[in-house]
């Protein structure tokens, strides 16, 4: 069953393919969810929180359940919603440097999985590029 979200923009960013099948490709993205990461950004240390969800029905996104990563349930496609939250981290305390959101269809390719993306939130902030380099652990 394909689990798409039927507003999925027809601009994309950034399309690329990942050499992991479709259920490893979408374990490892939810292994993202709640994630945080420490990295520095020219001469600031900027910490990334992440949070990802699926496409529950066409119109809206939830959580990522169990039920979602078992062999079978999802097959063909599946649309993901990653929000990223940038914090520069100064002396003053944390201050947020982006707010962005993505979306991200993965396309089933049998040995490899299609990964479209295009931001939702305005233009500024982190873009398709530095999401690439988030789902590839770069």
């Amino acid at each position: 069953m394909r689990r798409i979200y039927y507003l999925f923009p027809q601009k994309i960013e950034l399309s690329f393919a990942m050499g992991l099948s479709f259920l490893d490709t979408i374990k490892h993205i939810a292994s993202l969810d709640g994630s945080e990461t420490t990295k520095t950004s020219g001469k600031e240390l900027v910490k990334v929180k992440t949070k990802v969800e699926v496409a529950i029905d066409r119109a809206t996104f939830g959580d990522i359940t169990p039920d979602v990563l078992r062999p079978g349930t999802i097959t063909e496609a599946l649309d993901m919603r990653i929000s990223v939250l940038a914090l520069a981290l100064r002396g003053s305390g944390k201050v947020p440097i982006a707010n962005d959101i993505f979306l991200i269809r993965l396309t089933d390719r049998v040995s490899r999985t299609d990964i479209d993306i295009a931001k939702e939130t305005k233009p500024g902030g982190l873009d398709a590029l530095d999401i690439k380099n988030i789902l590839l652990g770069k």
